[in-house]
C-alpha cells in the first residue's frame, strides 16, 4: 500500500495540480484511460465543493493506493459547506466512481471520500 499527500490552497486555481496528480496515481493502480478519465472529473467535482475562495485555509488531499484500488479523501477548510446529496454535483460523482460520501471531522472540516477500483465501472 502506498500514501501520498499534497495540500493546496483552497482556491480554485489548483484544480489542475489536484486533477493531474490525481490521474498520474490512478495509471498506477491498472484503472482503464476511460475510468482515469472519470476519476480526474470526478476529482474536479469534490475539489469543487471545498474550494472557499474567502479562506486563507488548505484542502488536503490523500492518495491511497491498495492494489488495484485507489482512494481519495479530500478535507477542506471549515467554511465549507458539506456537500447536498440531491445536488447534481453530487449525481455526477456517484456516476463517476465507485464509491463516494462525505463527512465532517472533530475540527468541523467538510471530507468528501472517493473509491475507484480497477475491473470495476462505477
Amino acid at each position: 500500500m502506498a500514501t501520498i499527500h499534497i495540500s493546496v490552497p483552497a482556491q480554485a486555481d489548483y484544480v489542475g495540480l489536484v486533477r493531474s496528480t490525481s490521474a498520474h496515481v490512478a495509471a498506477h493502480c491498472d484503472l482503464t484511460m476511460d475510468q482515469i478519465e472519470d476519476l480526474r472529473l470526478a476529482v474536479n467535482e469534490a475539489f469543487a465543493f471545498l474550494v472557499d475562495a474567502t479562506s486563507n485555509d488548505n484542502i488536503d488531499i490523500t492518495f491511497t493506493v491498495d492494489g488495484s484500488e485507489l482512494a481519495i479523501v479530500l478535507q477542506g477548510p471549515t467554511t465549507g459547506q458539506e456537500p447536498d446529496r440531491s445536488s447534481f454535483g453530487w449525481t455526477v460523482l456517484t456516476a463517476l466512481v465507485n464509491e463516494v460520501s462525505s463527512s465532517r471531522n472533530d475540527a468541523g472540516n467538510v471530507i468528501v471520500h472517493l473509491t475507484a477500483k480497477a475491473g470495476v465501472s462505477a
